[in-house]
This record gives C-alpha cells, sequence and structure tokens, in this order.
C-alpha cells in the first residue's frame, strides 16, 4: 500500500522558496493553472500551492487546495524524487464554470487541467 499522506516537511512554506520555483523552474501552463517544476539536487520531493485571495471565499480557496493537494500526493510518483513542484491558480474568473455562467467553481474541470499538465500524454495537450 502505497503512502497516501501529504506531510508538512514535504510542502513548501517559505515565500523565498515559492519565489526561486517560480523564478527558475520550467513552467507548463494551463487554462486556469500554471505547473512550475524545479530539479533541486539535494532536498528531496516538495509541493507548494498559490492561489489568489481575488478568488473570494475562503472556503472555495480552501477547497481547491485540497482538490490541488489530492491530485499532488496521488500523482507522487510521477515527479522527480528531487523535484520542487508549485502548482499557482490564476485569476479567479479562469476558474469559474462558463458554461452555466455562476460564480461556482467547475472543480472537476480545474482536477482534469492538473491532471493534464501531470501528464501531458494523455487527454489534450496542454501547454
Amino acid at each position: 500500500m502505497r503512502n497516501c499522506s501529504f506531510p508538512k516537511k514535504i510542502r513548501v512554506k517559505k515565500e523565498s522558496e515559492f519565489n526561486l520555483i517560480i523564478k527558475d523552474g520550467y513552467k507548463k501552463v494551463g487554462e486556469s493553472i500554471i505547473l512550475f517544476r524545479l530539479r533541486s539536487p539535494d532536498e528531496g520531493q516538495k509541493f507548494g500551492i498559490k492561489i489568489s485571495r481575488g478568488m473570494k471565499g475562503a472556503v472555495k480557496r480552501n477547497k481547491i487546495k485540497r482538490i490541488i493537494r489530492e491530485t499532488l500526493r496521488k500523482n507522487k510518483e510521477r515527479f522527480d524524487p528531487n523535484e520542487k513542484v508549485v502548482v499557482l491558480v490564476k485569476s479567479p474568473t479562469k476558474v469559474m464554470n462558463r458554461k452555466v455562467h455562476t460564480q461556482e467553481i467547475d472543480f472537476d474541470r480545474l482536477k482534469e487541467e492538473l491532471e493534464n499538465l501531470i501528464y501531458p500524454e494523455r487527454g489534450r495537450r496542454v501547454n
């Protein structure tokens, strides 16, 4: 049985660390998510999530973070053991459900988009 936790020791916490990964990392851009990846020789896997407070409502922001954490946790083996990863959620309007034109967030589409960034060979290619 594989490890299903997301402990604090593998989380990117410092703003300086986020900035380093964003500045020097490889970037993959989706419609509402940007995935940054940076290999570091010694520190092991680390994951970070940045989401703007422009996304009104802490409940929505936290649900987005939970979905992203779950997706990263389930796909940890897809990343290099010494890789740091930051997921940056773009502006709130990019995450909203366009079909219904409401303020509701399409969580399934968000999860699918992140999986397409992690697995570019699945589904349509996202640059």
